[in-house]
């Protein structure tokens, strides 16, 4: 009833500008008790998706869904569009300004995230504005700038929050505002207040006749700046507020109210306790699901699984008690990704780490479909884990080189996996590397000290050797001088034969031991007793020629 007791007169204009393409979005729908008006800015140039339209679209539809003025559904509603944008990303980066006001005909509330504007103009001036999360309003405010450059500051666009980005964007949202008739209410991008500042939107709404005259003199001043500036998409709604809802004030009789009253207080208490108590439960639940989802939000963005799993369980149940079948997907999906991570985190505990890691890429691949939530601590155990599945490979080299007696390139695996080991935390691994590599090497010590205790060994034999043929060379030498002086004696005594014999037995032992010189000094002597023996054959055949004489 308050909308056709009211009158609310909405005009708009949305261009390309001097883009190639129109990915500003305004939309708005005026149900009978209370009305939305959205305004987007897509801040990205993906050509494939209207990241703007998406977002208004998806407010609109929640808000045509369950109409409030009440700031915590509000603020559920834009962070369900900084959802969607995440979710159909798909490897892009989607970012959105955006501004919504909504009203119940009497009072207005305005929420907004990024650069995107609201002006509330009464009496030609300017009664309500947003401001703008940006580091030239930071800059602005700190009295660094003046009021004039802010427009054409550099960084006017550097946003430190809005819809789609990795974090949890800030929601700006107003206390209500009674409205009266005569008020404006304009919504507009950067395109528009780039161009056109608010002394010159003032005046411009000063001097208008009617609301398309303000739409029509912004389009011109914008439209002046084109040769010598770059116009952007420019986005500008205008909402005039013509009448106010005034509740019906009817003269009430106690008499009639009696009369009607009391039949029927009994049902009306019974049936209006009985409404109140579901009514209040149904919010309690519904504040219970916003605040579980809040929390396992919360949870993800410092990668608590444990809790991510509890808090979204709670509020897929609340939300299936609800009937609330897009917020049960939502957490469901949640769900799913936490029991995965804990599924691979368990794994990897018990040290499955093959298993650990199919585990990781699948929740990977989840977190990937859920823009990226939890990524970087997912990434970060799978890495982990393949660190680890390295080093016991390196151990397993290891193992294989000592099976085949290679001690050396054993021992230098185990180092190397040792040095991983170290270099990830990993202490089982490093334990178990370090045990292998001690063991290694004091088996390759004990065989070395064996080899080494066996060449002592070749080498005393070796020597003792030596020494006993020196001593049986000395003998041999010894016995060869005694068969000379024996064969010296039987020379002397005329006993030629007998002194060849010794003196032939030592020539033969001089030139077995070498001993040239003392072996050709046997001959002379050995000459001598021929001599001998001649002379003696000689004396005695005159002795026998005398005889027969």
């Amino acid at each position: 009833m308050r909308r056709i007791n009211s009158d609310f007169q909405t005009l708009h204009i949305s261009e390309e500008g001097q883009k190639l393409s129109n990915r500003d979005y305004f939309g708005y729908v005026e149900m009978d008790d209370f009305a939305c008006y959205v305004l987007a800015d897509s801040l990205d140039d993906e050509p494939a998706v209207n990241s703007a339209r998406l977002v208004v679209d998806s407010i609109i539809r929640d808000f045509t869904e369950a109409p409030t003025m009440g700031k915590g559904t509000l603020r559920r509603y834009l962070l369900r569009a900084h959802t969607e944008l995440l979710k159909q990303r798909a490897g892009m980066h989607l970012k959105v300004a955006v501004v919504v006001a909504v009203t119940d005909y009497r009072t207005l509330r305005y929420c907004h995230v990024g650069n995107s504007r609201l002006y509330l103009i009464r009496n030609a001036r300017i009664l309500e504005q947003t401001k703008d999360q940006s580091l030239t309003q930071n800059l602005l405010e700190q009295e660094r700038i003046l009021l004039d450059e802010a427009a054409r500051h550099e960084e006017r666009n550097n946003l430190y929050s809005f819809l789609g980005e990795r974090g949890k964007p800030e929601i700006q949202i107003s206390r209500k505002k009674k409205l009266e008739a005569g008020d404006l209410l304009i919504q507009l991008t950067r395109g528009v207040w780039e161009q056109c500042g608010e002394q010159e939107l003032l005046r411009i709404v000063n001097d208008a006749k009617e609301t398309k005259d303000i739409l029509d003199q912004v389009e011109d001043c914008i439209l002046m700046e084109q040769n010598s500036r770059s116009i952007d998409n420019y986005s500008m709604a205008v909402t005039a507020v013509n009448k106010v809802y005034q509740s019906p004030k009817k003269p009430v009789s106690v008499k009639k109210v009696l009369m009607i009253v009391l039949p029927v207080l009994l049902v009306v208490i019974t049936v209006g306790v009985t409404l109140f108590l579901r009514y209040r439960s149904i919010q309690n639940k519904t504040q219970s699901l916003l605040q579980y989802m809040e929390s396992g939000e919360e949870y993800l963005a410092c990668s608590n699984f444990q809790k991510v799993a509890e808090e979204y369980e709670a509020a897929k149940k609340l939300a299936d008690s609800l009937h609330k079948e897009q917020e049960y997907r939502e957490a469901d999906s949640y769900t799913k990704l936490a029991e995965q991570v804990i599924l691979a985190d368990e794994a990897l505990s018990a040290a499955e780490y093959q298993k650990a890691q199919e585990l990781y890429l699948a929740a990977r691949q989840m977190a990937v479909e859920k823009g990226n939530v939890g990524l970087s601590y997912i990434e970060g155990q799978l890495n982990r884990t393949e660190g680890y599945i390295e080093v016991f490979d390196l151990i397993a080299q290891g193992e294989r080189k000592e099976e085949y007696d290679n001690l050396t390139g054993a021992i230098a695996l185990y180092q190397e996996a040792k040095e991983k080991a170290a270099a990830l935390y990993f202490m089982d691994g490093k334990k178990e590397a370090l045990e292998l590599q001690m063991a290694a090497e004091e088996t390759l010590e004990k065989e070395q000290l064996a080899a080494e205790k066996r060449l002592q060994e070749q080498i005393e034999a070796e020597a003792v050797s030596r020494a006993l043929d020196q001593d049986q060379k000395t003998n041999d030498q010894q016995n060869a001088i005694n068969m000379e002086n024996q064969g010296n004696e039987l020379l002397a005594q005329g006993s030629y034969e007998s002194a060849i014999t010794f003196y032939r037995v030592a020539q033969a032992s001089y030139k077995q031991l070498g001993l040239t010189e003392l072996a050709d000094g046997i001959d002379k002597k050995m000459e001598a007793a021929q001599a001998g023996i001649a002379a003696k054959e000689a004396q005695a055949a005159e002795a026998e020629k005398q005889k027969s004489e």
